[in-house]
């Protein structure tokens, strides 16, 4: 990790990264995913989604669609909004999503 993305990681009080994606400016890949509050409520909307979303210098959000996972508070499979990230500079942050997420652009 770079001094900038660990200074980054300390500034948001995380202090490990549970997964790390990685992208070229231009590519789009998936990033997390949502529930809703409720474990057997539908997946929340985009909109509902993206405005909690972190602000970002490196990527550019975008709707991933319905999918699901496996929700460790719920005790099984829900229904999910998928969340892409496309790379549009060069860096590395890192960002607590439900999990905190390094993401590195090349």
């Amino acid at each position: 990790m770079s001094l900038a993305g660990f200074a980054a990681l300390l500034a948001t009080g995380c202090t490990s990264v549970d997964k790390t994606v990685q992208l070229g400016v231009g590519e789009t890949k998936h990033l997390t995913a949502y529930r809703a509050d409720n474990c057997g409520a539908p997946a929340p909307s985009y909109a509902n989604v993206s405005a909690r979303l972190p602000k970002a210098k490196t990527i550019r959000y975008s709707d991933g669609g319905l999918r699901s996972r496996n929700s460790k508070q719920c005790g099984r499979q829900v229904p999910t909004r998928a969340i892409n990230a496309t790379g549009v500079a060069a860096g590395d942050e890192t960002h607590r999503y439900q999990d905190t997420i390094r993401i590195v652009v090349k």
